[in-house]
């Protein structure tokens, strides 16, 4: 036994057969290396100021020196509020060199707060490497007043301005990286460059916003006020309304589907009810058809309406209304209403206000924002041939607080009608240094008016009296064949009869023949001018008779 013993020991010292014994053996391993920028040993990791509630981070320079891969296999901290910010294990390949992430999330306002890191790796010569750290927890906190931007009505044309502030109530400077309008129409305006700055600890940076509205806007945006610092975004509600109050004078007559207003720009609405037959010549006793005959049948001598007042605005308006219902002297003197108004205090009154309104009584009012009707009726009656046209006026005065001055501060309404009227022109027939007898179409009168002039009868007379005022009671002829001394009609006249309105040239119509010279009975005398007059009676209720002269020279 000792033997074996001896010679297996001996075995052991000899070298075997093929055995190179002069050379060394190498084994490849890892080599961690922690540097900072300047390539020198770094033993301390410094996170310096982060804000609460944020996490700072601070990158490791790892250099890996060995020929073998590096395995960082484990971080192990001495307090929660650091960390790594990569998976582990986390390796680095020979001769790499890598940036290697720590972290430091600060809990406690103005506290500062160290600890170590130990790092565990497969570096035969360091397992583990072990770092201090240290940071300080801040605050910078961002507080925005107001905290909304809340313009409310802005009228058009007109602006309003808020300013808001940006205050760091915080313990650090609050960076901004930008601040912006967000989803804001371009009447929004100002200038952000004051809030794009640093606000040290318990400073303030200001801004001022403006908002002219240029339409009925509503401000549904923001001001975004980027902050810095992984801080985000503090938000700034901006609201308000772009507010106008449209208001329309309007006007509808009750036998026609389309009404009249006033539009943007224009405060003047005129509305003409028409010519209608006259109520001193007309009287609605329902004849067959209008201005014709004895008398105006079922013509209207009266026609009707509504106005009203729109608002076609977002807003209230408040208002009065003025009534004239008769504009300018009047052969009256005003005491006929031709214009009538369903609101008048009283029978007759021709001027009267009405008490401070608002349209609408309320914003919650259903639309459209309508003042109930005023009914408005035209009865053309004239007292006398001057009075054939009339006019009433409504005006919408704007009632805005003292001080304050907006468009349109009135609104007219001008409504005007016309009384149809006849008016009888004579038409002389004139026979000059002719042979006897003669003859001629007779016309005698010409209607000029706009209503129809009825001719109901003609006779002759010899003279006129009161300058022409009157003619005699006693004629020399009717209208049948015979006359005064010198002129008759050579056949019944044709009357009665009609002539048309005109609106143009004047209307006329041939009613017979007229002889100068009787082709019985004496002669006129050659050279001398004789007169008489056709009397024509109408139913011109200004001026019935109208006399035309007949003159007449033989030679």
């Amino acid at each position: 036994m000792r033997t074996s013993s001896f010679l297996l020991a001996l075995a052991a010292t000899l070298p075997l057969a093929g055995c190179s014994c002069d050379q060394n053996t190498v084994k490849r391993t890892p080599s961690i290396e922690v540097i900072d920028a300047m390539g020198a040993d770094r033993t301390t990791v410094d996170f310096g100021k982060v804000q609460l509630t944020t996490t700072g981070t601070q990158q490791l320079r790892i250099r890996n020196a060995g020929a073998a891969t590096l395995t960082i296999s484990k971080a192990d901290f001495s307090q929660a509020k650091f960390g790594v910010g990569t998976a582990l294990p986390f390796t680095i390949e020979a001769a790499g060199d890598v940036m290697f992430p720590l972290t430091f999330t600060p809990t406690v306002a103005d506290q500062h707060e160290t600890g170590t890191v130990t790092l565990s790796t497969d570096d035969p010569q360091h397992p583990t490497v072990e770092l201090s750290l240290l940071g300080t927890g801040v605050t910078a906190v961002a507080l925005a007043q107001p905290a909304t931007l809340a313009f409310g009505d802005v009228f058009e044309t007109e602006m309003k301005r808020l300013t808001i502030s940006l205050i760091n109530t915080g313990s650090n400077d609050l960076p901004v990286s930008d601040a912006k309008l967000t989803s804001l129409p371009a009447s929004v305006t100002g200038d952000l460059s004051p809030l794009k700055q640093a606000v040290p600890a318990g400073g303030t940076a200001s801004a001022t916003l403006t908002f002219a509205p240029l339409a009925l806007d509503t401000l549904s945006g923001s001001l975004d006020i980027v902050l810095g610092g992984s801080l985000g975004t503090l938000s700034v509600p901006v609201t308000g309304r772009g507010v106008a109050a449209v208001p329309r004078f309007c006007f509808k007559f009750n036998d026609s589907a389309m009404e009249q207003c006033t539009v943007n720009g224009m405060d003047f609405l005129g509305v003409s009810v028409g010519s209608l037959c006259d109520a001193r010549l007309y009287p609605p006793d329902g004849g067959p058809s209008p201005c014709v005959g004895a008398d105006g049948g079922s013509a209207p001598y009266s026609r009707s309406g509504v106005m009203y007042l729109r608002n076609e605005g977002n807003t209230r308006v408040a208002y009065t209304l003025s009534f004239a219902s008769q504009a300018g002297p009047k052969c009256d003197g005003g005491s006929t209403v031709d214009f009538e108004f369903g609101n008048a205090p009283d029978s007759g009154v021709t001027t009267w206000n009405v008490a401070t309104a608002s349209l609408p009584v309320a914003l919650t009012d259903p639309r459209p924002w309508e003042t109930p009707p005023v009914a408005v009726t035209y009865r053309a009656r004239s007292a006398c041939r001057e009075d054939a046209a009339d006019q009433a006026h409504v005006i919408w005065t704007r009632q805005d607080p003292a001080g304050v001055l907006r468009q349109p501060g009135s609104l007219i309404l001008n409504l005007s009608g016309q009384s149809q009227l006849p008016r009888g022109v004579p038409q002389d027939v004139v026979f000059n240094q002719v042979s006897v007898p003669v003859t001629a179409a007779f016309v005698g009168v010409a209607n000029t008016g706009d209503a129809p002039l009825h001719v109901r009868a003609v006779t002759l007379h010899p003279a006129l009296l009161d300058g022409g005022a009157g003619y005699e009671p006693a004629s020399c002829a009717s209208s049948s064949v015979g006359g005064c001394p010198f002129f008759s009609f050579a056949a019944p006249l044709t009357v009665p009869t009609t002539l048309p309105g005109t609106l143009g040239l004047p209307t006329t119509a041939t009613l017979g023949t007229v002889v100068f010279g009787a082709a019985s009975g004496p002669a006129p005398t050659r050279g001398t001018p004789y007169t008489v007059y056709a009397v024509i009676d109408t139913n011109d209720p200004y001026s019935p008779a109208v006399a035309a002269k007949l003159k007449g020279t033989a030679q």
